[in-house]
């Protein structure tokens, strides 16, 4: 019985606390890399959506990842009450893309490291990830670089034939919106174009479809 005791009193003290001052270094250091985090997704990132407003809560993320951490290391207590907390709380904002998780579970992970105190390791494997992040941004944006928001209106083209005709000439395509009013169809995508001429050849096409359509578009490069 002494023994079982032992073993329980050596779980509850072996975990050692984190003092102020480490506290205080390792959210210095999860801020810096949460900037680091948010200027490789701006500059590097494909989602295309406004990567600017979305890489704002980095800092957030990875500063209140630190923090739990930090607080809830040495005390059972506190770990089974988070538990408790987040089964209660509902994130209900939507993730659009991938790549926007992605970048929410390498924020989480740097504020996971840095709260457990392992900064070698945790700087260590974030500032590979970034370099790999770099490295195949790079290539990418070498790449493809076209991208465009496009609204489509027509009374002629059904919404299956604007999505046929755009995506002979686009890597990726993404339809967000749709509305059918007094006869017209009226369609919002996101297209992403190996080359510009690709661009105006799809656009022709659609015209001589119907000649009546009518085609807005806006660089979406230009909203991240």
């Amino acid at each position: 019985m002494s023994n079982l005791l032992d073993i329980l009193s050596n779980l509850f003290t072996s975990m050692r606390t984190i003092g102020a001052v480490d506290i205080l270094i390792n959210v210095i250091l999860s801020a810096a890399m949460s900037y680091l985090i948010y200027l490789v997704y701006v500059k590097y990132g494909s989602a295309l959506s406004n990567r600017k407003h979305f890489g704002s809560s980095f800092l957030l993320i990875t500063i209140s990842t630190t923090l739990i951490i930090a607080l809830i290391k040495s005390s059972i207590a506190l770990s089974l009450g988070l538990v408790g907390a987040l089964s209660i709380v509902r994130f209900r904002t939507a993730i659009k893309e991938p790549q926007e998780l992605t970048y929410i579970f390498f924020t989480i992970s740097m504020g996971l490291g840095l709260g457990a105190n392992e900064r070698l390791v945790t700087l260590s494997a974030g500032f590979l990830v970034l370099i790999i992040l770099i490295v195949a941004g790079s290539f990418r944006k070498n790449q493809i670089e076209d991208v465009y928001n496009i609204s489509v209106e027509s009374k002629k083209l059904g919404v299956d034939q604007i999505v046929s005709i755009i995506g002979k000439y686009c890597n990726r395509l993404d339809m967000r919106r749709f509305d059918q009013k007094e006869g017209a169809v009226n369609v919002l995508l996101f297209a992403e174009f190996d080359t510009y001429s690709n661009f105006e050849a799809c656009i022709k096409d659609l015209q001589n479809e119907d000649g009546k359509v009518g085609v807005s578009f806006v660089a979406a490069r230009a909203l991240g």
